[in-house]
């Protein structure tokens, strides 16, 4: 399932906050939340958005996500397509 996540923490570009798109193979954002409470890091893939089209998503590959600086999840129903690069 595809996640649009805020991160209570400085972007690279030194914003306050920041989002990830990920993919984790929770079957619903309860079974996501459920995973969270339960690990200190979760792995998931992060996306992002290809600049050329600003509709598809490309992997960037598998991060150890910690949910302490997570500020909010929303699930993601958008139909962007994710390309492999």
């Amino acid at each position: 399932m595809r996640f649009l996540i805020t991160m209570n923490m400085p972007s690279y570009s030194n914003n306050l906050v920041h989002q990830m798109t990920v993919e984790h193979d929770s079957k619903s954002l309860d079974d996501f939340v459920e995973a969270l409470s339960s690990n200190e890091f979760v792995i998931v893939e992060e996306f992002y958005k290809d600049p050329r089209t600003d509709a598809d998503y490309y992997s960037r590959g598998h991060v150890a996500l910690n949910y302490r600086y997570i500020g909010k999840i929303k699930v993601l129903t958008h139909r962007g397509a994710l390309n492999e690069r």
